[in-house]
């Protein structure tokens, strides 16, 4: 399998995380109108005068869409930290050093990069040019726990735990001194297209304020506000070269250079706020659906872009009164 197939896969992978996001939509969508028939069919359970399903306390579960902002993808573009937590530049940047020192057959050993590209020895290269362009999050499944407290028929208070794993997907190119095997325009470089990937994990505490809109029967439209607290680690970051994999984070194990370097500057806690607009589905006297889109201004505090910035959810949560 060659570069370009790689990165061809990785988009199909991209498209195939696209298509479970509308699996997921369409799906939430069948759920609504099957509860709105169950609900008007369930008379004795429902009890819609009363609205017993929307007070006291609530256990839920959670799942959706997760989009992240692209702010801190940049962390996973090659180029790697110094010990002092600064990016470094091209010379001392990961991929450079494991491409052409580490994995180059220098000092007699074997050259894993020319073996991985069907090349001889020497008959390629990698400079600047050639770096991760445009590495970026892909959507992420969220899941967790949710827990409301209803005070009145209306107001409520909210307390989320949710998780995600995200992954990140990006191409770089390798130029080949050989000969291309099909015709090319005059003037154009031979070069093999490879693949960078990284993984995250996050997990969102939210507690906040939640009002019921509207006075349906069944379906309402509510609105959600409150103060987040997110826990974000890099979990992995590797070069794919065809067959060849090779893991970047590798680089931080140097316990004389980088002793506790990705508790400090890959691993993080930050700060922000949250606020939420649905719909709320009175299933029974118990159950409550809400299909909902959350935005969050929050600051991921790992690289060197702490900046708050804008990350965004869909999902549909399903409570049950306890």
């Amino acid at each position: 399998m060659d570069g370009k197939e790689k990165v061809k896969n990785q988009k199909l992978e991209v498209k195939n995380i696209e298509m479970k996001t509308i699996k997921i939509v369409l799906l939430i969508l069948y759920i609504l109108f099957s509860i709105k028939s169950f609900a008007q069919s369930n008379d004795d359970d429902t009890k819609p005068a009363n609205n017993k399903s929307r007070k006291g306390f609530h256990g839920g579960i959670y799942t959706g869409v997760y989009f992240a902002n692209k702010s801190t993808a940049n962390i996973y573009d090659g180029y790697g930290f110094d010990p002092n937590g600064n990016k470094n530049d091209f010379t001392n940047s990961f991929m450079n050093q494991s491409i052409n020192y580490y994995y180059a057959g220098l000092n007699g050993q074997t050259d894993q990069i020319a073996q991985a590209l069907s090349v001889n020895h020497g008959d390629w290269s990698f400079n600047p040019s050639d770096m991760p362009t445009k590495v970026k999050y892909n959507p992420g499944i969220s899941v967790g726990f949710n827990f409301m407290y209803g005070i009145t028929q209306r107001d409520a208070f909210i307390f989320n735990a949710n998780a995600t794993r995200l992954t990140l997907t990006g191409a770089f190119t390798i130029e080949l001194n050989t000969t291309p095997i099909n015709p090319t325009q005059p003037g154009t470089s031979n070069v093999q297209m490879c693949s960078i990937t990284g993984g995250e994990q996050r997990a969102l505490f939210q507690m906040g304020y939640r009002k019921i809109l509207g006075n349906d029967k069944v379906f309402n439209f509510f609105i959600e506000e409150g103060i987040e607290i997110n826990m974000t680690k890099e979990m992995s970051n590797k070069i794919i070269i065809n067959t060849l994999q090779i893991d970047l984070n590798t680089n931080y194990n140097n316990p004389y250079l980088y002793n506790g370097f990705m508790q400090k500057y890959l691993s993080g806690v930050g700060l922000g706020a949250f606020a939420g607009i649905g719909l709320n589905i009175t299933a029974n006297a118990k159950c409550n659906f809400q299909l909902v889109y959350e935005p969050s201004y929050e600051k991921i505090n790992i690289g060197f872009d702490k900046s708050l910035k804008l990350q965004n959810t869909v999902g549909l949560r399903i409570y049950y009164l306890i």
